[in-house]
Formats: C-alpha cells, sequence, structure tokens
C-alpha cells in the first residue's frame, strides 16, 4: 500500500512524523515494501531548510521525501538552502495529484 503524506503546516509536523512512524511499523510487520512519499509545501518547507530539525532518520529508512518548489520560491527559499536527500518537484499540487492517480493513499494529518 504506497502512502502519501502531505505537510503545509509546520504546527503539525509531530503529527506527520509520528502518523509515518507508525504506518513504518506496521509495514515492517507485515513484510511489505510499499512505497512511502512525504510532500512538503507551503508554510511547511522552511522546515526543510538545512537549519530545521527534520528527522533524517526519515530518509535513512527509504521514506522519500519531496518538496514543492512554488512555495519554496514564494518564501525566497533556495535549494541551496535545503537539506541533502530531499526532491524538489515543480507542484506540490501536481504531485499529488500524481501518486494519488498513481494509486497512493493520501493523509494530512
Amino acid at each position: 500500500m504506497d502512502v502519501i503524506f502531505h505537510i503545509d503546516e509546520p504546527s503539525k509536523w509531530p503529527v506527520l512524523l509520528s502518523n509515518v512512524q507508525h504506518y513504518q511499523e506496521w509495514l515492517q510487520a507485515q513484510s511489505d515494501n510499499s512505497s512511502l512519499e512525504i510532500l512538503i509545501n507551503g508554510e511547511a518547507v522552511v522546515q526543510a531548510t538545512s537549519q530545521s530539525d527534520i528527522d533524517l532518520c526519515l530518509l535513512a529508512r527509504d521514506v522519500n521525501i519531496a518538496v514543492c518548489a512554488n512555495s519554496l520560491r514564494q518564501r525566497g527559499i533556495t535549494q541551496d538552502q535545503l537539506q541533502g536527500g530531499l526532491e524538489v518537484v515543480a507542484s506540490g499540487v501536481v504531485e499529488l495529484v500524481k501518486r494519488q492517480h498513481e494509486g497512493f493513499a493520501y493523509i494530512k494529518p
């Protein structure tokens, strides 16, 4: 079961990280190799900068983290300011639509 978690509010990070952890634990118990992605857009892109504290162990656990280029541009954040290992996508909304079209479940805390 492929899943995309969506975050656009900085205050929702603790809930999102908890949801991702619980889902990953369930996947491991099922021996399921499903895809897991986090899409960051809106105000939450600030947490994608190198000065932030995104749980980098997510990257080590094969979680794809995509960041919206439109949201970055609107906030004057460049790709060089992002933490390593993040993927910049042209549009967060388009990424969500594409993933849902591919059969990903959508979760937004």
